[in-house]
């Protein structure tokens, strides 16, 4: 009789906090999603930026745009630590909701304020340095609530922040071009150097960029909200509560540390470092993934719509991918998911530079890019295996800001590319890189 009695509050209790992992979980799985979609929808979107401030007088080459997403990423790694160290300072929650509150009124202001090349650039800077404390904040708590399932919840937020840019391919198709307008190449005698560029000439069609933006801010008040409410860290009872599960679970997949780092002690670790460099290829890997698909393609696939169909099917590509690497890491390790995805991912950039002229084959190269990159999601858990749970989100903002070299490092070459070598060249380059995180992964991790 005793025993029952000890045994029936136990499972009611398990029961409860498995549910409070989740509702966390969930609401992280919005917020990241939320915040993801204004820079994996930008691939989808840059040929209507283009066109817009093309008619607005502003001409460049229209490579010079991945400066945004660069700049959005650059500020996302640089800036994320940022709400590790105010929390020290500052609640944590406090932070968050206000970090959530400036995202929405930062989209507002883009559509009331200007959407100049400048002005776009300075945005873009605003949205990574407050998405960048959003996301590390998010990802920091999920791996608290799922210490012995880092892989798996960093997946499923991963897979969230995957259907963002489907969500963005879905609006340029049904607000924007819902009529499948093709774009129309022109030269302008006062830009020689530009040559023939394509771009829509259809006012309907460019006069709605403004308008996205108020489309984000409504997305972004919407769904930041539960998120706001709800995660946060488990309180020392629910730690309390959460160990026999962990317990259960490290006996399933005993892939715990050795020792509990703390970051600086992780910092004078040299597969720290190592894996600093495969975190700078990574982002090498998802610009070329979610922003160069249609720059690639334009000139030899002209049917928009099939461009922006791309661009959802490579974003759920992208999602499944980032699902399925973390519970690869879960199951296997780091080290082996890591190989495993650099060496999909090096043959498959140099192949997209062949599949463009056959829109199937572009489709199927780039999703395998796409779905790849996913590894994206297994930083956190890389980091929990390597150097334990202690101060994670701080690890992973220090961790996320090889990310900021490796976006510099892709819009030189992307800008370079259009002067002083071929994409086949730019391509290889991004490729190279990748290879070489392959092996490190392998020999060093």
């Amino acid at each position: 009789m005793t025993i029952e009695l000890d045994v029936s509050p136990q499972r009611k209790s398990r029961l409860s906090m498995r549910w409070r992992s989740r509702l966390v979980l969930l609401s992280g799985c919005l917020s990241a999603c939320t915040m993801s979609v204004p820079v994996f929808s930008y691939g989808s979107m840059i040929p209507y930026i283009y066109s817009y401030l093309w008619f607005q007088g502003e001409r460049f080459d229209i490579l010079h745009l991945n400066l945004h997403p660069s700049l959005f990423l650059m500020f996302v790694t640089s800036c994320g630590s940022l709400i590790g160290l105010l929390s020290k300072v500052f609640n944590e929650r406090f932070l968050y909701g206000l970090f959530s509150f400036l995202l929405t009124a930062i989209m507002l202001s883009i559509h009331w304020f200007g959407n100049t090349f400048m002005a776009l650039s300075l945005y873009h800077c605003a949205l990574g340095f407050c998405g960048g404390n959003v996301l590390v904040y998010t990802i920091g708590k999920a791996t608290e609530w799922n210490p012995s399932k880092s892989g798996s919840a960093n997946g499923i937020i991963g897979f969230f922040i995957g259907l963002s840019g489907f969500i963005g391919s879905f609006i340029c198709s049904l607000f924007i071009n819902p009529h499948n307008v093709v774009t129309t190449k022109v030269f302008d005698p006062n830009n020689a150097q530009l040559g023939n560029v394509t771009i829509f000439t259809d006012p309907s069609i460019y006069n709605k960029v403004p308008y996205f933006w108020v489309i984000f801010a409504v997305m972004f008040a919407v769904l930041f909200i539960p998120s706001v409410l709800l995660v946060r860290s488990p309180t020392a009872d629910e730690v309390c509560e959460m160990t026999p599960l962990m317990d259960e679970s490290f006996d399933l997949n005993p892939r715990k540390p050795a020792y509990n780092y703390s970051v600086s002690e992780m910092l004078r670790t040299f597969k720290f470092y190592v894996l600093y460099l495969i975190v700078l290829t990574m982002s090498l890997a998802l610009l070329a993934g979610t922003e160069l698909y249609k720059e690639l393609a334009q000139n030899t696939i002209s049917d928009d719509r099939f461009l922006n169909v791309i661009g959802a099917i490579l974003s759920v590509a992208n999602a499944i991918g980032r699902l399925l690497w973390g519970v690869t890491i879960d199951k296997i390790g780091s080290r082996w998911s890591l190989f495993g995805a650099f060496l999909i991912i090096s043959p498959s950039l140099v192949l997209l530079y062949w599949t463009r002229h056959h829109p199937w084959a572009y489709l199927v190269n780039v999703c395998v890019v796409s779905f790849s990159s996913g590894i994206f999601t297994g930083i956190a858990p890389a980091l929990v295996e390597l150097f334990g749970h202690r101060d994670i989100s701080l690890k992973y903002g220090v961790c996320l800001s090889g990310e900021l070299f490796g976006c510099g490092i892709f819009y030189v070459l992307s800008a370079a590319s259009t002067r002083y070598f071929s994409d086949f060249i730019f391509l290889l380059l991004l490729a190279v890189p990748c290879a070489l995180s392959c092996l490190s992964a392998a020999i060093f991790i």
